[in-house]
Formats: structure tokens, sequence, C-alpha cells
């Protein structure tokens, strides 16, 4: 719950139980899927796991690839498109894409716990990986339908396009030298999309 972007109220106590429940959905799935695999556990099995009726799982999730990444792309793509509303209109596009995906923050222990699980287990289950790009797909057409808003062009034009899958492809660059722990020391996860990003718009040259 928030008010604005980067700015958490603080939930109430039915608000707070409910976030409880869905976490617990989430890490039960997460750690089954990657003990036992994905197409072995059933919804039973993430609704034991997690100490909730199967009857509470739906309320929460329609199935157990919604678990996955149902909620974490409906998440991000809302934030991302709050981010760019808040941007100032006279902004340049580059810019204004840059301080958007800046402002997502995926510091937070929790957050990087979660997008770890993800990721390992999206090695060791490739078949996976449509959902996993499906949500980049998502983003992508986001960032598009901004780029195309603020620079007058249609969606499907060669700027609001490239551009997008541009920056997305960074977040992804990102992702994967922070999975494979090859980042700087002590660079974080915003570090490393800050630097890939600002990477490819200085032209890609070796630093």
């Amino acid at each position: 719950m928030t008010t604005e972007v980067g700015q958490p109220t603080e939930p109430g106590r039915r608000e707070r139980k409910k976030l409880e429940t869905r976490r617990a959905l989430e890490n039960a799935a997460l750690r089954l899927f990657a003990e036992q695999g994905y197409e072995q556990t059933t919804v039973e099995d993430i609704a034991e796991a997690a100490d909730v009726a199967v009857r509470t799982f739906f309320r929460y999730f329609s199935s157990k690839q919604h678990v996955l990444f149902g909620d974490v792309a409906h998440d991000i793509t809302n934030r991302l498109r709050a981010s760019f509303e808040a941007r100032p209109a006279d902004e340049p596009a580059i810019e204004a894409v840059r301080n958007a995906l800046d402002a997502l923050a995926f510091d937070a222990e929790e957050q990087q716990r979660q997008i770890g699980a993800r990721l390992d287990l999206m090695a060791r289950q490739p078949a996976l990986l449509g959902s996993y790009y499906a949500v980049f797909a998502e983003l992508t057409d986001v960032v598009a339908e901004y780029a195309a808003k603020h620079s007058g062009h249609d969606v499907n034009d060669m700027f609001p396009r490239l551009l997008a899958v541009a920056a997305i492809g960074s977040a992804q660059a990102a992702l994967s030298v922070w999975h494979a722990g090859r980042g700087a020391a002590g660079q974080t996860l915003d570090d490393l999309c800050r630097e890939s990003y600002d990477t490819l718009i200085s032209g890609l040259s070796p630093r």
C-alpha cells in the first residue's frame, strides 16, 4: 500500500494478515518447486506446506503458475507505470526511463531472496522460462507505451520500441550478472541495474 512512488504506508492488521498468508504461500511454493519439481508439486502440497486450506490458496492465486510469476508481474508493471506517471513532462525520454526503472528499487532483503529463488528455479527447470520472459515482455510494453506517448510516436515505431527493448534488456543483463555473482564487491542489484542502463545509453563503450 503506497501514497506515492517509493513512499509506503503502514497496512492495517487485516491487510498485514493477508500479506503474511500470501507470502507464506509463495515461500512454500518456491521451496517445494525447488525440492520436488514444479510438475510434481500440487496446489494441495503448497497449501499444506503453508498450513492453510486449499480454498485459502485459491483466494490468493488462480493456479500454481500464478504463484510463480502472476502477482510479481502485476506488481512490477503497476509500479513501473506509477513511476512513469511521476516523471516530469519535460524530462527527456531516455532519462525518464532510467529514473523510472531506478525508482522500482529491488534491494530489500525479502525481494532479493524471492528474486534469487525464482532465478534458481528457472536455471533448474528451463520449461518455466516462458513465464519468466512473459514478465519482461509486459514490462517492455509498458516502457514502449510511455516512450511513444512522450515522443508522439506510435507504440510500434522504431524509437519507443527500441528504447523499451534496450531498457528492459539492460535490466535482464543486470539480473544475470547479479545472479551469477559477477558484480563488483559491494554492488547491489539496484547498482547493477543502474550500471547496465548507463552503459547502454553511453553507447555500450567498455568501462
